[in-house]
């Protein structure tokens, strides 16, 4: 008679990468700021002051960064991949919320 073979099920927990951490704070971070600025320049119906400008300018080193630690994060072996994918995604839409809002500065 055959023998039946037992599968083995690993559930050990992959350990966040530190890069990937530093991207997901980074970039949520930027976004945050991003959403927070609008509002305070909505509220003050564009006579903003010049800190307006350099929290913006922080944030968007903030994205950039962010996007930076996250594809480094995904270089890491055996990790868990969730923090680098987040802080990519979101760097990567506050980057582009950042650029409108540059753009639309300078029409």
């Amino acid at each position: 008679m055959a023998r039946k073979q037992r599968q083995v099920y690993s559930f050990a927990e992959k350990k966040y990468s530190a890069n990937g951490i530093a991207s997901a704070v980074l970039s949520l971070i930027s976004a945050i700021l991003l959403i927070g600025l609008l509002f305070v320049s909505f509220l003050l119906k564009g006579r903003a002051n010049v800190w307006i400008g350099a929290m913006g300018f922080t944030g968007i080193v903030m994205a950039c960064c962010g996007l930076r630690y996250g594809f480094i994060g995904f270089k890491d072996d055996c990790r868990s991949y969730f923090c680098s994918k987040f802080g990519t995604i979101t760097g990567m839409i506050s980057l582009v919320g950042w650029f409108f809002i540059v753009c639309l500065g300078l029409a």
